[in-house]
């Protein structure tokens, strides 16, 4: 067996060099694309394409979108009545939007999201305005607290839900796994800060209980929908507002 394996690495080895750089590109090609045709598949099946309709590629060059279609990818498997909505621009008093990646209206409540695809150590306090990323060269990067930012989507999404009691809906921080949270202080039970691939078990525990009929998600379904469909114009306004924000007050902030 071992001289077959011998006498065949000298054959590939005896190969013109122009058949072995061909052959290292194929294979180079193979193990790049195979594995994301597979992957495009199964996107293009799921629910975050369905509502979202964000090409493939688009998607997975982007870290925003890539991590809202991961955490959607696992909340698709909990049980239990529910229903997805994605970037959903919320009014605000001033005219401008607040964007919400990801909602998740479930027979067990409201479940507000807030995606964060970082890498890095992540710091941080409930309490604190801005948190800390920081990198293995020892670079450090100051972002706005996510916690304060989703309470700010649960702020305006009571604003156009006046019948939902806040006791019902959940603020879930979702982190990427490439990041390890180093130091998280929470001082209420007001938030969950977790890391992606520890969402599902955790929502599990807490989806056993139903506070809201299929009739009801369907009609709070019905009245957020139209927020999810606005305008390039909405869009733009609203990145152009974050962007002013965050230059005035040096902070690191996704729209």
């Amino acid at each position: 067996m071992y001289d077959m394996i011998y006498k065949s690495i000298l054959a590939v080895m005896t190969l013109p060099p122009s058949i072995l750089i061909l052959s290292s590109i194929i294979i180079t090609v193979i193990i790049v694309f195979v594995p994301l045709f597979f992957q495009r598949k199964t996107y293009l099946k799921s629910e975050y394409f369905e509502a979202t309709k964000t090409r493939f590629w688009k998607m997975r060059r982007d870290l925003g979108l890539y991590g809202e279609y991961l955490i959607s990818k696992q909340l698709a498997k909990l049980e239990g009545s529910k229903r997805f909505l994605f970037n959903c621009y919320l009014p605000k008093k001033d005219g401008t939007t607040s964007e919400v990646d990801v909602i998740l209206l479930h027979s067990s409540g409201i479940y507000v999201f807030e995606s964060k695809n970082y890498s890095g150590w992540i710091y941080g306090t409930e309490t604190q305005s801005m948190w800390t990323q920081t990198f293995k060269n020892g670079r450090k990067e100051k972002f706005y607290n996510p916690i304060m930012q989703n309470s700010t989507h649960i702020k305006w999404l009571l604003n156009v839900l006046p019948d939902i009691d806040r006791s019902m809906i959940i603020s879930v921080i979702v982190f990427s796994e490439r990041c390890e949270l180093k130091k998280i202080t929470l001082t209420t039970d007001n938030h969950i800060v977790l890391k992606r691939n520890s969402l599902l078990r955790t929502l599990v525990g807490k989806t056993s209980v139903e506070i809201l009929s299929e009739n009801i998600i369907e009609s709070i379904y019905q009245k957020l929908y139209p927020f999810t469909q606005v305008s390039e114009t909405v869009k733009a306004a609203h990145i152009n507002n974050v962007t002013s924000v965050v230059s005035s007050n040096n902070e690191k902030i996704e729209p």
